[in-house]
Parts: structure tokens; C-alpha cells; sequence
């Protein structure tokens, strides 16, 4: 712990020593932030729209692309319409 301590005391000393620097912003830099924010064109609702509607459908096409890619391991089964368990356990359960 004393190592740390020695450490500790040696980084705050370097902290004392540093030069204190300006913190103010540059000259017109709110009149050019405020002029960038009036400046661009607010988006249609349309444009809004159209990019949530390509994002689904990324979306769905990915999920697509992953189901199709664990059905591929199943394309050459011997038997793919045979019922399954669920299938079997609702016939012994409620008797059909």
C-alpha cells in the first residue's frame, strides 16, 4: 500500500506543477455552431420513413438469410414430413 501511496503523492505534485492552459472557447465559435445547426435542412418525413422501412428490411432479410442457414443442415432428410414431438404428445395427451 505504501507504493501506492509514494505514487500517488508523486502524480498529485506533477498535477501542481502543470501549466493551467485557457479554457475559453475560440472567438465566433458559438455563432458558427449556431449557424451549422440553422443551416442544414430539417429531413421530410418521407426520408425518415423510407430509411426506418430499409432498416427492417434489412432486418427481415437477415433473419431470413439465418433461418435459411439452419434449415441447410435438414435439406436431405429422409423423412422431412414426418410429425413431430409435439405432434405425438398432443396425440397422447388429448386422445385425437
Amino acid at each position: 500500500m505504501t507504493s501506492f501511496d509514494a505514487k500517488w503523492q508523486q502524480c498529485a505534485a506533477r498535477a501542481r506543477q502543470a501549466v493551467l492552459r485557457d479554457e475559453n472557447a475560440p472567438f465566433g465559435f458559438a455563432t458558427r455552431i449556431a449557424a451549422r445547426a440553422f443551416a442544414s435542412q430539417p429531413q421530410s418525413l418521407e426520408s425518415v420513413w423510407q430509411r426506418l422501412a430499409l432498416r427492417l428490411l434489412a432486418g427481415a432479410l437477415g433473419a431470413l438469410v439465418l433461418a435459411a442457414a439452419m434449415e441447410v443442415p435438414h435439406l436431405r432428410d429422409t423423412h422431412p414430413l414426418e410429425p413431430g414431438v409435439a405432434d405425438t404428445v398432443a396425440q397422447l395427451v388429448w386422445r385425437l
